[in-house]
């Protein structure tokens, strides 16, 4: 029993996954994105993020290849969209709104194109 709903939760989280992907893509359609857009992808995905996972795991039992593979894949985009509904709720302007969502939009398209392209031949690794 406990292996037939764990294998119902994995498809469960596919199908899951597949839907937030479509639902970024159709959003992404509706967004305006800026020149702060462009220059912020390569600076998070590639600066801001390791140094902030590598900054939370100081002091833990991984190895140097586990913090360089976690701080390059990351937290999952639905985590932004998670962080960025609760600044909207917390009442931001629109036109801030508007930004950070074509931002965090944007920058997780990129993530998954790139961490996609990327998670083959770093696992084999």
């Amino acid at each position: 029993m406990t292996r037939a709903v764990h294998g119902f939760n994995v498809q469960l989280e596919k199908l899951a996954e597949l839907t937030l992907v479509l639902l970024v893509g159709a959003i992404l359609a509706y967004t305006e994105p800026s020149a702060l857009s462009w220059w912020f992808i390569p600076l998070f995905l590639v600066v801001l993020r390791p140094l902030a996972v590598t900054a939370g795991m100081i002091g833990g039992s991984s190895s140097l290849y586990q913090l360089a593979m976690i701080s390059w894949f990351g937290i999952r985009g639905v985590g932004s969209v998670f962080y960025l509904m609760y600044a909207i709720r917390q009442g931001i302007t629109s036109a801030l709104a508007k930004q950070l969502t074509t931002i965090t939009l944007i920058t997780i398209v990129a993530s998954i194109v790139v961490h996609g392209d990327a998670v083959r031949p770093l696992m084999k690794r």
